[in-house]
């Protein structure tokens, strides 16, 4: 009898080989039965027992000896039968109570989805996604803006950025780094004139910044080639929303 097949049918190893046992020698004593299947004599009525519940085993008691006896072979297609039926039941049962825990699970689930995005095109792309994202009544918050370690190609950048946000019309409130003031004097300026836009300064150095949209979050280290690390989730928002709160609060104007 090919034991793998029997496996399929979920019967464990130490039924198998009682099963087997019965078949190939037919009715055994439990002394009979674990010396031919090789299952210890401990483990023989545990396992019979399961056999009979499963159908395909049965067992009768003569002169105060239990013996046990394979059923017909066809039996196996009723325990199969009745393994259907009980899936069936089960499935039912998960197609009952789905909706009412698909509903719970939803309202407690936070999705985080992370992006990294690499150089000024890969920039780019991850402002325009902010950019889209927001609406007129929207406001963004702006921490560590500094001039970075390549200056040039973020005046330009900046400027291409703000010409959008211009366009757009959303309000933003930004903490500079306040070397940005000296160094930076035209985009300092620009800043500083825009009704739409807030400023304030603390004294740092940082390559870090951070944006906070109403949707994600984005963290720029504005490198030589910079890099944009931007994650999307209303808990991440509401931390990063928070702690630009704290920060404001100690920026000068």
């Amino acid at each position: 009898m090919a034991i793998r097949e029997l496996k399929k049918l979920g019967l464990t190893p130490g039924e198998i080989k009682v099963y087997e046992s019965l078949i190939n020698f037919g009715e055994s004593t439990k002394t009979k039965l674990a010396k031919r299947s090789e299952v210890s004599p401990s483990k023989i009525y545990d396992i019979a027992n399961r056999l009979i519940r499963k159908g395909i085993v049965t067992a009768v008691k003569k002169q105060g000896v239990m013996h046990f006896k394979a059923a017909n072979p066809k039996r196996l297609g009723d325990f199969v039968k009745n393994k259907e039926q009980e899936i069936k039941g089960q499935k039912d049962i998960v197609d009952k109570i789905l909706p009412s825990l698909l509903a719970k699970y939803q309202q407690n689930k936070e999705d985080v989805d992370i992006d990294v995005y690499y150089g000024w095109d890969g920039l780019k792309t991850a402002f325009l996604h902010l950019e889209n994202s927001a609406k007129k009544k929207d406001t963004s918050d702006v921490f560590g803006a500094s001039v970075g370690l390549a200056p040039k190609q973020g005046d330009i950048f900046w400027k291409q950025h703000q010409l959008r946000v211009e366009k757009l019309g959303y309000k933003v409130r930004i903490i500079f780094n306040e070397d940005l003031k000296k160094n930076r004097k035209q985009r300092y300026e620009y800043y500083v004139e825009h009704p739409l836009h807030e400023i304030r300064y603390l004294h740092q150095k940082t390559l870090t910044e951070f944006y906070v949209y109403n949707e994600a979050v984005l963290i720029l280290i504005s490198l030589e080639t910079p890099i944009g690390i931007m994650v999307k989730s209303k808990e991440t928002v509401k931390s990063f929303r928070q702690f630009f709160q704290t920060l404001w609060k100690q920026a000068k104007k």
